[in-house]
């Protein structure tokens, strides 16, 4: 007995088989084209116009920017560049918060239109928020700091008024996100180090108090100059009581070869002398009477000659009275004496204050250098909590007026161009149009496909042949059923 084998060909088709057979099924291909045509039409049509509010915003570099130290005076950091700022401007603007800050400003009515559905707040809010997420664009440009951004509605007067609000809440949504939130705790901090300096500065008056010191550093220069000025002083004195000394010795050896008295006055016996004189006068008396050859005239000249000659032995004349009484020169010097030694005594009892004043001064200093270590401690840490207290005093107060100014606007962000009602609105219906057409044709195509490759048999004569490999010689028409 003959057995029989069954087996599935898929048939092969070419190019114009397949042409041929769509164009068997070109009127369920022009069903299908219709019928996706009209849907895709009719739901283009009820697309409404789109208008696009615009607006432009300035984010210059501002300290915000820039890194400063919390504490102490370290550099601060280097300034991003205008593009980056934009960037980081941007991402603020475009936020979840000024979003939700935009709808709880505004109201989802003002958004969405009037709630016409009765839909709960909450669901309102989320659709609100949605919108404009989709509606809102946000755009900067490299190494610019202009950000553009823009909001897509379908009516002129709302695209207007949501863009500006989220300018203004991204305005204040920014104050708020660079705020500086650290003046309180600089504050703190402050009240803290006074409360420290206040301490420090009772420490170092009870120490300054015990120690019977007014200012360390100018008692301790007080004592070097005082030093130096006595020990100055003592070496002069020194000087002056050797100079002093050695007067008095010089003194004493003089007044011990001056004798203590000396011969005042002495009167001279001269009547010799006097007799002389009136012989001579007599001579003169008796020349006017008598002649020179007579006998008194010769007999006053012998009395001439024979005093002469007694004159002439050097017997004649001698001291007749002489006083004596104390010398002059004694008597300077032993003034000059007392005084040198009355210097002398004050030289010496001014050089042993001298030297006393100068151990005072050497203990004091002692004592003043075992203090030093305590006073550089104390003082060390008050004006450490002095400059402590001075910079958050100054950074408190920077930081408080940054704030006002920034609650007052000034900062770095400026509004160029605030959005206004569009005129033009812009549809897509065109183009949706040209793509329902395309997709249209592409589904009937597809559907016209589907109906030539789900085909039972051999559709074709050559289909036939190029399938089973064997010529075709004759096609007979299909009997009718």
């Amino acid at each position: 007995m003959r057995s029989t084998a069954h087996a599935t060909v898929r048939p092969r088709y070419g190019v114009l088989d397949v042409v041929g057979l769509l164009l068997r099924e070109i009127l369920l291909m022009i069903v299908v084209f219709l019928a996706v045509l009209a849907v895709g039409t009719a739901a283009v049509l009820t697309i409404k116009k789109t208008y696009t509010a615009s607006g432009k915003v300035y984010a210059g570099v501002g300290q915000e920017y820039v890194y400063q130290p919390r504490v102490g005076t370290g550099e601060r950091g280097q300034a991003p560049n205008l593009g980056e700022v934009a960037q980081s401007e941007a991402a603020i603007l475009g936020s979840q918060e000024v979003r939700r800050r935009v709808v709880q400003a505004l109201g989802p009515d003002a958004i969405l239109g009037p709630n016409t559905d009765n839909d709960p707040p909450a669901v309102r809010e989320a659709a609100a928020l949605k919108t404009i997420a989709g509606g809102l664009g946000v755009g900067t440009v490299p190494l610019s700091a202009v950000i553009g951004v823009s909001y897509e509605a379908d009516d002129p007067d709302i695209a207007a008024t949501v863009l500006n609000a989220v300018i203004d809440q991204y305005l204040i949504h920014r104050r708020e996100v660079f705020q500086d939130q650290t003046t309180p705790a600089i504050r703190a901090q402050r009240e803290v180090f006074e409360d420290e300096l206040a301490q420090a500065d009772a420490a170092y008056e009870e120490f300054l108090v015990s120690e019977d010191i007014g200012d360390f550093a100018a008692a301790k220069a007080g004592l070097a100059l005082s030093y130096q000025t006595v020990f100055a002083d003592r070496l002069s004195v020194q000087a002056q009581l050797s100079q002093t000394d050695r007067r008095l010795a010089t003194l004493e050896a003089q007044q011990a070869a001056t004798p203590a008295e000396v011969t005042l006055q002495q009167d001279l016996n001269i009547s010799a002398q006097d007799l002389i004189l009136q012989r001579r006068t007599e001579r003169e008396n008796l020349l006017a009477r008598y002649t020179p050859d007579s006998q008194p005239v010769r007999d006053i000249d012998a009395q001439i000659a024979q005093l002469e000659d007694y004159v002439a032995e050097g017997t004649a004349v001698g001291p007749k009275e002489v006083r004596i009484g104390p010398n002059p020169v004694w008597l300077e010097l032993e003034t000059n004496r007392i005084n040198t030694r009355a210097e002398r005594d004050s030289l010496a009892a001014r050089l042993a204050v001298l030297d006393q004043q100068l151990a005072e001064i050497l203990a004091r200093q002692t004592r003043m250098t075992q203090l030093e270590s305590s006073n550089a401690t104390l003082s060390g840490n008050r004006e450490v909590l002095t400059t402590s207290v001075r910079e958050f005093q100054q950074r408190e107060t920077q930081s408080r007026a940054d704030n006002e100014l920034v609650k007052a606007g000034a900062d770095n962000v400026t509004v160029i161009e605030r959005a206004v009602p569009p005129s033009d609105g812009t549809s897509m219906k065109v183009p949706l149009l040209a793509a329902v057409f395309l997709f249209a044709g592409f589904t009937a195509l597809c559907v016209g496909l589907l109906r030539v490759f789900t085909r039972r048999g051999f559709p074709t004569p050559a289909s036939a042949g190029r399938t089973l490999g064997l010529p075709v010689l004759a096609v007979a028409p299909m009997k009718a059923r």
